[in-house]
């Protein structure tokens, strides 16, 4: 005993509605083939739409970015130009110096020796110079040298001569 409708199998059912004409509202809507080209087309449409805004964001996203790079660089290169230049100028100024303070010790070093050996050769001979408060003065060993007077030409000059030879 069976309770309900009867169920008439799946298969059956099919082949009924297969072989039953179509209705009549079918006509109305567009067949599964053009509804499925149209669907594609659409969705490509928009598929290339997003890539091209998608493409063009990212130029101009990696534009502004790398103008801000160059704007960063420049400003670190003019940092570094103002800090450089300074360096140098100093720089020239120390070897500037270190040239001019070797020169300068140099000629006081160049005065002593020509001094000094201008006193050891006078000392050889048997003359001195001393200093005095009136200025300087060459004194001579009386031992050594004894102060005559010359004939030059015409005119008569003080000279010292050799006492004593070495």
């Amino acid at each position: 005993m069976k309770i309900g409708l009867e169920r008439i199998p799946l298969s059956e059912r099919l082949k009924d509605r297969l072989a039953s004409p179509a209705a009549a509202e079918a006509g109305s809507t567009p067949s599964p083939s053009t509804s499925f080209e149209a669907d594609w087309s659409e969705a490509l449409r928009r598929a290339q739409a997003t890539i091209e805004t998608d493409i063009r964001s990212f130029t101009d996203a990696n534009r502004q970015h790398l103008s801000e790079a160059l704007a960063m660089t420049e400003a670190d290169v003019n940092r570094l130009r103002s800090m450089v230049q300074p360096f140098f100028l100093t720089m020239g100024a120390v070897a500037l110096l270190i040239v001019l303070l070797s020169f300068t010790a140099s000629w006081f070093w160049a005065g002593l020796m020509i001094d000094r050996a201008r006193s050891a050769s006078l000392w050889q001979m048997g003359l001195q110079i001393n200093q005095t408060s009136s200025g300087k003065i060459l004194t001579w060993d009386v031992n050594r040298l004894q102060l005559i007077t010359c004939q030059g030409g015409t005119a008569k000059t003080p000279c010292l001569k050799i006492v004593q030879g070495d």
